[in-house]
């Protein structure tokens, strides 16, 4: 896969990722989870704008537009129906994040163009922090690890 086809399969996966966050949200009944994975859509969108900058400016440059894998694609986007509560919701949403964020590590190790790997590794590092807020809030629902509304030690630098 060049990268061209890698910008035009990450357009495609964050744009159900931001539909997940949209129907995730809407399933869940718990106020806190909604609005993380509002929060979450919110992020993807970001994600999106920027995948649609680099994307126009590289299919200019290459005067053409790929066509999108869309067995990848598949591979890529965890389906959501059937989801009845939050801890399936959560493992979902870390699913998702999980297979994202290695396609996006994999995609910046190939990529030729410098600013399209940046591009690659930043969303990369999104994506694993998007996993890890996920990973906190199953966590506290679960009453395992660190807890979202618990802090049993101190942030601040003395």
């Amino acid at each position: 896969m060049n990268e061209l086809e890698a910008l035009g399969l990450a357009l495609e996966v964050e744009k159900n990722e931001l539909e997940l966050y949209l129907n995730l949200a809407r399933k869940v009944k718990d106020k806190k989870a909604k609005n993380m994975f509002l929060f979450l859509a919110g992020q993807e969108f970001e994600h999106l704008k920027s995948f649609e900058e680099k994307f126009l400016e590289f299919a200019i440059e290459e005067c053409k537009l790929p066509a999108v894998d869309k067995e990848l694609l598949k591979k890529l986007i965890i389906n959501v129906k059937g989801v009845e509560s939050e801890v399936e919701a959560l493992k979902i949403a870390m699913e998702q994040e999980k297979l994202t964020w290695e396609f996006y590590e994999n995609a910046a190790k190939s990529a030729e163009k410098e600013s399209v790997r940046r591009v690659f590794e930043e969303l990369a590092k999104a994506e694993e922090e998007h996993y890890e807020l996920l990973k906190a809030q199953y966590d506290s629902v679960m009453k395992t690890g660190i807890w979202m509304d618990y802090q049993d030690f101190n942030l601040e630098v003395e």
